[in-house]
């Protein structure tokens, strides 16, 4: 990613992650401000959420994606909308990648105080904090196309367990809108597209639910591998171990450190092959972005597949 994009991208998100956090503390006319933001990201590897960057090429989704590439599309910084109050929260389905966790149906959500957000999911730990517009760049299927007026939803993990993945769905005015997001720690708040880029509308939100899929520690295969941030924006991995690594899969999330939250749903994922007994190489994933992207997992695999 080159340095002009990612300062672009940056700058815009931290504006609407900004407002997002304001709009939490206060009510308009019966109304809740809301903010959401978004940026960078690439490649699809087994899931709508996650993604893979492999070792040289451009961005894309469902395919190994850019080690040395860099995203194919540029857009301009986002700007957000006022939301509204809802009567419900958000819904979906467990994952397919990762290790298995517990999946958790979630019902209506329960209201706010005073009938606002911030909405808890029923059955979940998840809390929408707001809904809002967005404008700029989408990220949640790799693409980075330019959006207009798309819906977009900030939402909390308060419990105690990381989550691997939440599909939420919620209606407003009788249409569905679906938000799907991966890798979530406890505690943590991310900023979701709605998956099928459906516009922002104000109204009432209702019919809300979630599916939850919830997993332990984030693997980070410590004692087999070490990874390292360059001063160049590239990733140094070392095998510590005697023996070659076949694969080696890096999955990152961008992230706004000020503002302490993570930026889409998606999740990216490094892919190098491989790896000999005490050997470093080198990857430059095409959406990661130094300072403001975050490691979340790293696995080894026994194959390249």
């Amino acid at each position: 990613m080159n340095k002009k994009r990612k300062m672009m991208i940056a700058g815009g998100i931290c504006a609407v992650v900004l407002i997002a956090a304001a709009a939490v503390l206060f009510t308009v006319n019966g109304r809740k401000n809301a903010g959401a933001a978004g940026d960078v990201a690439a490649g699809d590897d087994s899931s709508s959420v996650k993604n893979e960057d492999g070792e040289n090429g451009e961005s894309g989704t469902a395919a190994d994606d850019g080690g040395a590439g860099e995203s194919s599309s540029s857009g301009s910084a986002g700007t957000v909308t006022d939301g509204t109050a809802a009567d419900d929260g958000g819904a979906g389905e467990s994952s397919s990648s990762g290790s298995a966790g517990t999946v958790t149906d979630g019902g209506s959500v329960q209201q706010g105080e005073d009938g606002f957000f911030p909405y808890v999911i029923e059955g979940t730990e998840l809390t929408v904090q707001n809904i809002s517009s967005y404008d700029g760049i989408f990220l949640e299927d790799g693409s980075d196309g330019e959006v207009t007026g798309v819906a977009a939803m900030v939402v909390e993990n308060t419990g105690d367990t990381n989550v691997e993945y939440a599909a939420i769905t919620i209606s407003c005015n009788g249409e569905t809108l679906e938000f799907d997001a991966s890798d979530l720690p406890s505690g943590a708040t991310v900023v979701v597209q709605e998956k099928n880029k459906t516009p922002y509308q104000s109204g009432t939100y209702t019919d809300c639910s979630a599916v939850v899929a919830e997993m332990g520690d984030f693997e980070m295969s410590e004692d087999q591998v070490k990874v390292e941030e360059t001063e160049s924006g590239s990733l140094l991995v070392t095998n510590l171990t005697d023996e070659e690594i076949p694969c080696v899969r890096i999955f990152y999330k961008f992230y706004m450190a000020d503002e302490e939250t993570y930026v889409g749903g998606i999740t990216y994922t490094a892919k190098l092959t491989g790896l000999s007994a005490g050997a470093s190489q080198t990857v430059t994933p095409s959406h990661y972005a130094a300072g403001n992207s975050r490691i979340m997992m790293v696995r080894t695999y026994d194959s390249t597949e």
